[in-house]
């Protein structure tokens, strides 16, 4: 769709179709922007022209022009961590305003909900970004220790004349990921009754028109043990649309999909792009029903953001933290002389990977250590080592711990990391990895400390084949330390076997400060000061150890 035929598109379906005083409410949204802000990519220093929230805003700018006085912008949350950008803001410069809420302050939101990785700063960082914005930051499941709302559950909006009534939430998984930041501080539940709570309260407060702003998937399997963590499930939002009626638009996040509408009951659903990547654009046409409002009929579609202009007002309210992240992310910090990548990692043992968890094992003095390979396109090209490219080997705000377990928890650990890999295809020559497509790749893990062999042509839960410390092998009753993340410690990603090991290190550690100081400490790396080969897959024509 060309950028120009935005205001002709929504101007004919905001005066389409009929009933007498019939109104049409448009809501807009973004999902998992993840501080995406402006139309640059960090890591690389340069400029895309695919996302960026400063593009989504010009959309916006269209829409509402169309449809004056009946636009709605919602946020699904993920909004205040994601990318250097917002490292700077929490971190580096601590602007008195931040410039995530500044832009969306700028946009002119009406509400967010609380995405999980608001928490990776903090409570105190939360707080303090939600008493900038000119909106209402939402989220109906989370609680004071008291027992409290720790935040507004929900908030009105006055459109063309109808009380629009928007509900938040946040997924419960927020209770294991950063299980360090919210301890002693809030408390999150399970979303379904505490929306179905939420949808009566707004009704009573006269609400003609329901939304809800929901960071969860749609029903994708939870990345942790629900029975084993005593959580409720992370992605709710196709159970909230069957189970909870009263609902009109369900705009939902998390998951990083891209859905343009799915109806299930009486209630739509859609869930913009991540990285603010696109927009979703819902009309809710609502028409006189006796004394109150119904929906008549509703509809969503999605808008990319790509060749849209970016929009001044948020080029402004970024344009300083923008300077200085691109000033951090371009700063040496040591040499190397040769180039290291990760475009293997995850087949076969490499001196990039092993410089992530090397660094792990040094600081905790732990017997192993875990990591994933984030990204395959992470490198570190001979010369110059930036903190842009140790951002990209290390993307997340995770903390370093290490924790006590078991020979069997490790046997179990490598087991589950490696169900991966789903099959190996023999039909091709050599043969063929197949993988599991619902499992994220910073769901696969490497180990350190210990030398082991994974054979893929084997039944998933007995591919260990060797599994040894030192040339003994592992009993199972053996005792040993494993550094490894915040996330992965409270058994994110579904690594259950590993809840309730006991913590034997945990000084809040930034993993990705720890691998800039490992730089800056030794000036210049070497493969050969990292790299054991130590593990291996198994099946026909794998690479040779």
């Amino acid at each position: 769709m060309k950028p120009g035929s935005i205001l002709f598109l929504f101007a004919a379906i905001s005066t389409a179709g009929g009933q007498q005083n019939a109104r049409d409410i448009v809501v807009v949204s973004t999902t998992d922007v993840h501080g995406r802000l402006r139309g640059w990519d960090y890591y690389a220093d340069t400029a895309e022209t695919e996302r960026g929230l400063s593009r989504a805003a010009t959309i916006v700018d269209s829409v509402r022009a169309a449809n004056p006085g009946r636009v709605i912008l919602l946020d699904a949350g993920d909004l205040l961590q994601g990318n250097p950008f917002t490292f700077v803001a929490a971190r580096v410069t601590k602007d008195t305003l931040n410039p995530v809420i500044a832009a969306m302050n700028a946009m002119s939101y009406d509400a967010a909900a609380i995405g999980n990785h608001e928490f990776n700063y903090g409570v105190p960082y939360l707080e303090r970004a939600i008493n900038q914005a000119h909106f209402p930051f939402l989220s109906a499941n989370t609680y004071e220790p008291n027992g409290s709302a720790a935040f507004r559950q929900w908030t009105l909006v006055l459109r063309a004349g109808l009380k629009i009534g928007i509900i938040g939430a946040t997924t419960p998984g927020v209770m294991l990921w950063d299980a360090d930041n919210v301890r002693n501080e809030v408390k999150l539940g399970d979303i379904v009754p505490a929306v179905r709570s939420a949808v009566a309260d707004v009704k009573a407060a006269g609400a003609s028109v329901v939304i809800v702003t929901l960071h969860s998937g749609l029903d994708e399997p939870a990345s942790y043990d629900t029975v084993t963590t005593g959580l409720p499930s992370e992605n709710v939002a196709a159970r909230i649309a069957r189970e909870i009626p009263g609902i009109d638009l369900i705009v939902y996040g998390h998951s990083h999909k891209e859905m343009r509408e799915l109806r299930i009951g009486e209630t739509l659903l859609t869930q913009p792009k991540n990285w603010a990547t696109s927009v979703s654009i819902a009309h809710l046409r609502v028409v006189p029903n006796g004394d109150g409002w119904r929906i008549a009929e509703s509809h969503a579609d999605i808008v990319p953001v790509a060749g849209h202009a970016e929009q001044r007002k948020v080029l402004a309210a970024t344009d300083a933290n923008h300077r200085r992240t691109i000033a951090f992310v371009k700063t040496s910090i040591g040499t190397t002389p040769v180039a290291w990548r990760a475009d293997s990692a995850r087949i076969k043992d490499t001196p990039l990977i092993d410089f992530i968890l090397e660094t792990e094992r040094k600081a905790t003095g732990a017997d192993l250590a875990s990591t994933p390979a984030y990204s395959l396109d992470a490198s570190l090209d001979a010369g110059p080592i930036t903190v842009a490219e140790l951002s990209r080997l290390y993307p997340y705000e995770n903390t370093l711990k290490a924790v006590r377990i078991t020979g069997k928890q490790l046997k179990d650990y490598l087991e589950f990391s490696n169900r991966y890999y789903t099959s190996v295809d023999m039909r091709t020559s050599p043969a063929t990895l197949v993988i599991d497509r619902t499992i994220p790749g910073y769901n696969y893990d490497i180990v350190a400390g210990a030398d082991y062999t994974i054979d893929l042509t084997r039944p998933i839960g007995s591919r260990v084949t060797s599994l040894t410390i030192n040339g003994r092998p592992v009993a199972e009753a053996d005792s040993l330390t494993l550094a490894l993340n915040n996330y992965r410690q409270s058994g994110g990603g579904g690594y259950a076997m590993l809840r309730g090991a006991p913590v034997v290190y945990d000084r809040q550690q930034d993993l990705r400060q720890l691998l800039i100081d490992e730089v800056a400490r030794k000036k210049v790396i070497r493969p050969a000061d990292y790299f054991t080969k130590n593990w291996s897959l198994v099946y026909p024509g794998a690479p040779s150890r």
